[in-house]
């Protein structure tokens, strides 16, 4: 059976790629044998696929986008953290004054003194992502000059 080169030069990635039937490979094979233009684009295929050629430019390019990508989700991240834990400190605060403080009938104190360290620590943690955020913007910019 005797196969255009078009329909040779659709096969020649999945032959290249082993991926074609064995009867597919046989017929490709015949095709090779006879035809030196579907040999130099089975070549080209080879060599695009082993020795790929990528410029300078266009590694340069990805390294810049690559680092703007890598400084916008720090940024992102320390954002997202500021802003979680500045409201989880509010939270804790106004929660407590609405809850209350009373006093038992046996002369014990009930109130809940544990959102108070807990605001605390999300106002720590507050703080930590705000030293950071601004870490992050200082050297991005110190890159880009």
């Amino acid at each position: 059976m005797r196969l255009s080169c078009e329909v040779i030069r659709d096969l020649l990635p999945l032959y290249y790629d082993k991926v074609c039937s064995k009867e597919s490979s046989s017929l490709i094979e015949e095709h090779l044998a006879n035809c030196p233009q579907c040999v130099d684009e089975l070549k080209k295929l080879k060599m695009d696929f082993e020795n790929p050629t990528i410029s300078d430019g266009k590694v340069k390019l990805m390294e810049n986008i690559s680092a703007k990508w890598n400084k916008d989700k720090r940024v992102s991240f320390t954002k997202g953290s500021m802003l979680i834990s500045a409201l989880a400190a509010m939270i804790c605060f106004i929660s407590y004054n609405v809850i209350g403080a009373e006093v038992l009938p046996d002369g014990t104190l009930v109130e809940p003194f544990g959102l108070i360290p807990i605001g605390y620590i999300f106002v720590l943690i507050f703080i930590i992502s705000l030293i950071c955020n601004f870490i992050f913007l200082k050297k991005y910019k110190i890159k880009t000059k």
